[in-house]
């Protein structure tokens, strides 16, 4: 049985325009590839018209499938089986069609890619996963030569092999990244709030889950930066740039915001200061350097629970709001919060891996 008829078949079975005959055709099939029979369950809640066909499939996503694939079908150039001539039941018929081949996809059937057509260079893509915990860093090499590094508490995935159109990744957390040129297939990086996309260039990534805000910063190139919640603004960085996006996902999402004018503020483009390029703060991280300027202690915290791979345990919060400014490179965690306590006096008190913070006029127990 060929594409074309298989999907007639089903096609006319959902719909329930089959024949006798047509109907045991299609049952003479499924007798010989017992293992496509799954999908009759779907078949036969679409035909019932029930809400809910499957336990993993909801009636709005189906439908939502089903136009699409409707779409997807009648402007692709292929003609899987022969239209009506009828124009009203030829669109009926289509969408039938299309409901046809999301069963097959629902069910997990790959029938025609498997039998009759090339593979796809998707179908057994492995994807690696990396993740770096707090205290460490680490670098990767993609499989077209660009290179990676990751910060500490950085989850991190990629396709052993990409794609022919484009070059696709996730990260959350903080990467830094250097691009092989390839104007063929744009590199895009995906996080929770935005996707940046190059051709290639030097930039940096921040997007921690729990920070207040998501940062890219351009050294050289150009970049694309589309926010997830608006796909409709592009923002174009250019050298020398960073973006700063207000992150929404942060574990500060329930915190009341200070003012009207503050929750209007999504993002902002800044131009970085005119200084040596070992001594931009947003990259320091390379070189197991922190750099600090007018930075909440809450947000200096994050950054050291990272790098020495500790918990920072505030005693009182009117504490995380203390503005901290310096830099921090091969000390140690002592020598670290004694160089804080300079200029930003407390106390803290360690018990394993917890540090403990408090104001110097309060104890801490």
């Amino acid at each position: 049985m060929g594409k074309s008829r298989f999907i007639e078949l089903m096609a006319k079975s959902i719909g329930k325009t089959a024949s006798e005959k047509e109907l045991e055709e299609l049952e003479a099939f499924l007798d010989r590839f017992p293992e496509y029979r799954k999908m009759q369950k779907v078949a036969d809640a679409l035909k019932s018209d029930l809400k809910q066909p499957d336990s993993t499939v909801k009636q709005k996503d189906l439908n939502e499938g089903i136009e699409e694939l409707w779409h997807k079908i009648k402007n692709s150039g292929e003609q899987p089986v022969t239209l009506e001539k009828n124009n009203v039941r030829s669109l009926t018929y289509w969408k039938w069609v299309a409901a046809a081949v999301l069963i097959l996809t629902i069910s997990g059937v790959f029938f025609y890619t498997r039998r009759q057509l090339p593979a796809s260079p998707l179908a057994n893509v492995i994807i690696h996963h990396v993740y770096v915990p707090y205290g460490k860093t680490t670098g990767i090499v993609l499989p077209d030569g660009t290179k990676v590094k990751l910060n500490a508490g950085s989850t991190f995935s990629y396709p052993e092999t990409f794609s022919k159109i484009t070059r696709e990744v996730n990260l959350e957390g903080e990467g830094f990244f250097e691009v092989t040129k390839n104007a063929k297939k744009p590199f895009l990086v995906h996080t929770n709030m935005l996707t940046v996309k190059v051709l290639g260039t030097v930039f940096n990534v921040k997007a921690y889950r729990n920070d207040k805000n998501i940062e890219t910063t351009l050294l050289t190139g150009r970049v694309q930066v589309e926010l997830k919640n608006k796909p409709e603004k592009n923002i174009i960085l250019l050298p020398n740039e960073k973006l700063i996006v207000a992150n929404n996902l942060s574990g500060a999402i329930n915190t009341p915001l200070v003012n009207a004018k503050e929750a209007k503020i999504e993002y902002q483009v800044t131009a970085l200061p005119q200084i040596k390029a070992e001594d931009i703060k947003e990259t320091a991280w390379l070189d197991n350097r922190l750099v600090f300027t007018n930075e909440s202690f809450e947000e200096v915290a994050k950054q050291l629970e990272r790098k020495y791979n500790v918990q920072m345990i505030f005693e009182e919060p009117s504490l995380k709001n203390e503005q901290i400014s310096g830099v921090l490179e091969n000390e140690s965690l002592e020598q670290a919060l004694q160089i804080i306590k300079m200029t930003t006096p407390f106390k803290f008190r360690v018990d394993g891996r917890a540090i403990y913070l408090a104001h110097t006029e309060k104890a801490i127990n």
